[in-house]
């Protein structure tokens, strides 16, 4: 089976998938009353959403930049934002390929090691994922009662048979043996396979090693601040949505990073359901709830495809004045 149709055959189910969501999520809305909804919106929040996400791919180029110190790296930040950004916008055309599109512009323009750079993005998705975990915690405080209610509506049908789990578990406890036992042998492996694994878990590690542990952990806490100002003050562009308080700008950001975290293609239906379905736990109707998803989701992609085009220009000027250095 070649590379292509594994590649063509992967878009097709993501999008697919995405698509059957999507119907999901729009089949009994409203058209009449969700374009009523459109001309509502004061834009101004919408664009002030899209500017403050400028600082959030900063702040995360900032912080892979503090990863990739203590491995030999010491790159400007504007060159980690350029990669950050055409990461994000190759994530539009398919899952997780923006990690792999980042690492590879860092290779090409910087000479930075992929399998290096790629484990160090682990590494930051490892504490990304830690710091979701946290939040859902606030949030459980914040607003413990509609919280356990959102996770009971939303997975009350789910019934996960006991070998499943009992094979996650072995897998997972497989991997971490695995993972073991080549952080403590790899001065023994040889090889260009060996190297690839090396560089890999260097870059995991690499949490571990971080010179500034300061600076780490405040780009990371402006990073996730600015995420939920992106997405809190959009609530207040419709008139139906702006006497939402702060435990809903919570309960945004929680359910949006859980969404956006599922493998679907950059999110589309499974956001725009999870949004709207929470809402509900706030009396915001259905048309409604589905309207700020979409207005939230689309402000997002906006930003991603102006930014990350814009990124990817300078990237390509920046090579081109590279080779004609070289040949000079």
């Amino acid at each position: 089976m070649s590379k292509t149709f594994i590649s063509i055959l992967k878009v097709t189910i993501s999008v697919g998938l995405a698509s059957l969501l999507l119907y999901l999520v729009f089949r009994n809305i409203d058209w009449v009353d969700f374009w009523a909804r459109a001309q509502s919106v004061d834009y101004s929040w919408v664009i002030v959403s899209i500017i403050l996400s400028i600082v959030a791919y900063v702040a995360r180029a900032y912080r892979w930049n503090i990863l990739l110190e203590p491995l030999g790296y010491n790159l400007k930040t504007s060159r980690t934002t350029l990669a950050v950004l055409i990461g994000y916008l190759a994530n539009l055309a398919l899952p997780r390929l923006g990690e792999i599109t980042r690492c590879g512009i860092l290779n090409r323009n910087d000479k930075v090691s992929m399998p290096v750079a790629i484990g160090s993005v682990v590494a930051e998705r490892v504490v990304d994922m830690l710091t979701l975990l946290v939040l859902i915690f606030i949030s459980l405080i914040i607003e413990s009662e509609r919280l356990m209610t959102f996770l009971n509506q939303a997975y009350k049908d789910l019934n996960i048979p006991n070998y499943v789990i009992g094979i996650v578990l072995i897998l997972g406890l497989l991997g971490m043996s695995v993972l073991i036992v080549f952080v403590k042998r790899q001065d023994r492996l040889k090889g260009k396979f060996a190297e690839l694994i090396k560089g890999f878990i260097n870059g995991i590690l690499s949490l571990r090693k971080i010179k500034r542990p300061v600076g780490f952990l405040v780009s990371t806490m402006i990073l996730w601040l600015v995420y939920f100002l992106m997405s809190y003050i959009i609530v207040f562009s419709l008139p139906e949505t702006s006497h939402l308080g702060i435990g809903a700008g919570f309960m945004l950001l929680v359910t949006g990073g859980i969404a956006i975290s599922l493998p679907v293609q950059s999110g589309f239906g499974t956001y725009h359901g999870m949004i709207a379905g929470m809402l509900l736990l706030y009396s915001i109707d259905e048309t409604t709830g589905v309207f700020l998803a979409t207005l939230l989701h689309t402000s997002q992609i906006v930003a991603i495809a102006l930014f990350g085009t814009i990124a990817i220009i300078i990237s390509f000027l920046i090579r081109r004045a590279s080779v004609k250095k070289t040949t000079n």
